[in-house]
C-alpha cells in the first residue's frame, strides 16, 4: 500500500471561523470538519476557543464531555482531531471505534485505518484499506465518498485505485476529473493535467469547465513551470492526435491565454485547415493580437480569412481588419518610409475599388483618408474621400461620429479652423453622453486656445473637467492649469497666444516652425512657468521627430529643474518610455518608473508605472515577484 508522509487536513469550521485556513504538515494532521452552528453552548465556544488557540489538551477535554452529552460526527471530529494532535492514538482509536458502531461511514473506516498506522500497526491499517477497496460501491456518490476520505488522510494512491476500479465497473461514467483532484492535492501536476485532458476528449462538452479548472490552478503558477508543463502536454496530445477537435481548441486558448500569439495563430491555422469553419475563432485572434499590438499577427489572420473570398460570410469584416492592421504595422514601425505608404494607398484604394463603398467598407475609407493626409499630406484627397464615406447609409451614429471627428482634424491641420471648430461642436452636441462627444469637446476647447480665445476655451474645459473618462477630464484640467499658470505671468496673454501657435503648428506635424516659436518664448521676459512648458513642449516636438536623445535629455532638464511642475510626472513616465522601447535602455526605464512611483505616487501614471516596473522586473528575475 502507498503513503505519502505528509497528510492533508482541511477544517472548514476553524476556517469559518478565523479566516485562516491551518497549514497541513505532517506534526499538523488534519482532517475534514463538519460545520458546527455558528451558536453553541458556553462550554462549546470554549471548547472551540482553546481548539483555535492550539491549546489541544484543554480541547479535547471539552469536547469529550460534549462528545459524551451529544456524540455526534461534529463533535466527534473535534475531539478527534484534538487527539491527533495529542498522539493520544489509543482514546483516538477507541473514539473512532464507537463512532463506526453509532453511525457507520467510510470515515470513520479510514480514522481507523489511519490511527492504526500512527501507532505502527501498519498491518491492520492495510487490511482496513483492502476490505474498503475490495468491496467497492456500484452508487457514484458513494464512491466519492470514499476517495475523499483516502484523500483527506494523505491515501492518494488508495484515493485513485477507488475512482479507477470503480470507472471500469461503469461503462457510462469516468472520474478522471475526480482523478485530477487527487493528483493536485498530492503534488503531481503533470498527471493532473493528464487527468483533465482525458476527461476532456471523453467529454467535449465540459470545455469549459475544464479550461475553468486549468485557469484556476495555473494562476498560482509563479515560476511558470505548470504553465510549461501543460505547454507540453497539449502540444504532444494535439499532435499525437490531430483529430482531436478539443485539444486543438484547447491548445489555441492556452495560447491566447499566454498571449503566445505565434503559436496561436498556427494552431487556428491548423483547425480551420483539418475541421473547417474556424473563421470567428481567427478573427478573434485577429482582434486580440491587434489590441495587444502584435500587429504581424493580426494582418496574418485577417489575411487567412480574407483570402478565402465569398467563400467566407467574413470576407468583407477579414478585408477591413486587414487592412486597418497593415496601417497599424506602418504606423508602429518608425523606419516606414513614403514608399510603404504609397503602397497602402493603392491597396486601400484598390479593396474600396473591389467591395464599394459601403457601411461594411467604410473603416477602410478612414484608414485610407489617415495614410493620404497624415503621410502623404495629400489633404484634399483625404477630405474628399471622408465626403464620400459621410454619405454612405444606413452608418450608425458612433461611425459617422468617428468619420467627422477625423475631417475636423484634417480642416484643422489645413488650417481651415473655424470649419474644424463647426465639425467639433456638431459631434459634441449629437454625442453628447458619449466619450466620443467628450473627446470633440476637448478638441474644440484646444482649437480657441490655439486661436486665441482663451474665455471660450477655459468655459469648455471646466465641462470636462467632470468627463466620465479620466483621461479626457485629465487632459482638460492639464490645459485649464496651463492656460491660468501663464496668464498669471503675463496677463495681457502674448506669451499664451505665442504658446497657442508654437501647440497649433505642433498638431498641423509644422515640427519645425513649432519650434521657431518656442525659441521666441524663451527670449521673451518670462517666469518658470513658461520656462517649464516650453521644456516639455520641445522636448514632446523632438520625441515626434525621432530625436529621442534630445529629447531625453529636456525631459530630463523639466523633473530635475522644477520637480513641482505639473508636467514633472508627464516628463518622467514619457522618459521611462523612451528609454524602454527606443533607446533600449531598461534599467534607466526601471530606474525613472521607481522614481515616479516613489516621488509622484498621486499621478495618473503611477498605475501604468508600476505595471511596467513589475513586467520588467520579471523579465529580468524570472520566477519572482
Amino acid at each position: 500500500m502507498s503513503r505519502l508522509k505528509t497528510y492533508t487536513i482541511v477544517f472548514l469550521f476553524p476556517f469559518l471561523m478565523t479566516g485562516v485556513l491551518p497549514q497541513a504538515s505532517a506534526q499538523n494532521p488534519v482532517i475534514s470538519l463538519e460545520r458546527l452552528p455558528q451558536q453553541g453552548s458556553s462550554k462549546e465556544q470554549l471548547a472551540l476557543k482553546y481548539y483555535k488557540n492550539k491549546d489541544y489538551e484543554k480541547a479535547a477535554e471539552l469536547f469529550s464531555q460534549l462528545y459524551k452529552e451529544k456524540p455526534t460526527g461534529r463533535y466527534y471530529i473535534y475531539y478527534f482531531n484534538s487527539l491527533l494532535y495529542l498522539k493520544d492514538y489509543k482514546t483516538a482509536e477507541k473514539l473512532a471505534k464507537k463512532q463506526r458502531k453509532l453511525t457507520p461511514g467510510y470515515r470513520y473506516e479510514v480514522d481507523l485505518a489511519y490511527v492504526y498506522e500512527m501507532q505502527g500497526e501498519n498491518k491492520k491499517s492495510k487490511n482496513i484499506i483492502r476490505k474498503l477497496l475490495n468491496e467497492l460501491p456500484q452508487d457514484p456518490g458513494r464512491v466519492r465518498q470514499l476517495a475523499v476520505a483516502l484523500q483527506n488522510k494523505g491515501y492518494y494512491e488508495e484515493s485513485l485505485e477507488v475512482y479507477r476500479k470503480a470507472q471500469q465497473m461503469s461503462e457510462d461514467r469516468d472520474y478522471y476529473m475526480e482523478m485530477a483532484g487527487v493528483y493536485r492535492a498530492s503534488g503531481d501536476f503533470g498527471k493532473m493535467f493528464d487527468a483533465y485532458l482525458q476527461h476532456l476528449s471523453n467529454n467535449p462538452a465540459d470545455m469549459q469547465l475544464v479550461k475553468n479548472r486549468i485557469q484556476y490552478y495555473t494562476r498560482f503558477d509563479v515560476d511558470g513551470n505548470m504553465s510549461e508543463m501543460l505547454r507540453k502536454k497539449l502540444l504532444e496530445k494535439a499532435q499525437a492526435e490531430p483529430g482531436n477537435l478539443a485539444y486543438g481548441e484547447m491548445l489555441l486558448w492556452y495560447s491566447l491565454q499566454t498571449k503566445d500569439f505565434d503559436m496561436a495563430f498556427r494552431q487556428a491555422r491548423a483547425l480551420d485547415m483539418r475541421f473547417g469553419d474556424r473563421d470567428e475563432d481567427l478573427l478573434g485572434l485577429a482582434e486580440i493580437a491587434l489590441s495587444n499590438g502584435r500587429y504581424d499577427i493580426a494582418v496574418k489572420a485577417y489575411n487567412y480569412v480574407r483570402k478565402k473570398k465569398f467563400d467566407t460570410p467574413y470576407y468583407l469584416e477579414s478585408y477591413a481588419g486587414w487592412y486597418h492592421a497593415l496601417v497599424k504595422k506602418a504606423d508602429a514601425n518608425l523606419n516606414t518610409d513614403t514608399k510603404t505608404y504609397k503602397e497602402l494607398q493603392k491597396e486601400g484604394e484598390k479593396a474600396l475599388e473591389e467591395l464599394g463603398l459601403n457601411n461594411e467598407t467604410v473603416s477602410i475609407a478612414e484608414d485610407l483618408s489617415r495614410v493620404l493626409a497624415y503621410h502623404l499630406h495629400d489633404y484634399d484627397a483625404a477630405l474628399a474621400l471622408l465626403d464620400r464615406a459621410g454619405k454612405v447609409e444606413p452608418m450608425n451614429q458612433f461611425t459617422k461620429a468617428k468619420l467627422k471627428l477625423l475631417h475636423a482634424d484634417l480642416l484643422m491641420m489645413q488650417d481651415k479652423v473655424w470649419d474644424a471648430s463647426l465639425l467639433y461642436a456638431q459631434i459634441e452636441q449629437e454625442m453628447k453622453h458619449e466619450p466620443i462627444g467628450h473627446e470633440a469637446k476637448l478638441r474644440n476647447a484646444k482649437l480657441f486656445y490655439y486661436k486665441g480665445e482663451f474665455a471660450w476655451a477655459q468655459t469648455r474645459l471646466d465641462v470636462l473637467k467632470s468627463a466620465t473618462s479620466k483621461l479626457i477630464a485629465n487632459d482638460a484640467m492639464e490645459l485649464s492649469l496651463f492656460i491660468n499658470n501663464i496668464l498669471e505671468e503675463d496677463t495681457m496673454g502674448f506669451t499664451l497666444r505665442m504658446f497657442g501657435t508654437a501647440d497649433l503648428l505642433f498638431s498641423q506635424q509644422q515640427y519645425d516652425s513649432a519650434l521657431v516659436w518656442l525659441d521666441k518664448i524663451e527670449k521673451f521676459p518670462g517666469g518658470p512657468n513658461s520656462a517649464q512648458y516650453v521644456l516639455y513642449k520641445k522636448a514632446n516636438i523632438f520625441f515626434a521627430e525621432h530625436n529621442y536623445a534630445t529629447a531625453d535629455s529636456l525631459y530630463g532638464q523639466l523633473y530635475t529643474y522644477y520637480p513641482q511642475s505639473i508636467k514633472a510626472d508627464n516628463a518622467l513616465f514619457l522618459r521611462a518610455e523612451l528609454n524602454r522601447l527606443y533607446l533600449n535602455k531598461p534599467e534607466k526605464a526601471m530606474e525613472l518608473y521607481l522614481k515616479l512611483m516613489t516621488d509622484y505616487p498621486d499621478s495618473m501614471y503611477a498605475g501604468e508605472a508600476r505595471l511596467r516596473y513589475r513586467e520588467m522586473r520579471t523579465e529580468e528575475q524570472p520566477g519572482q515577484e
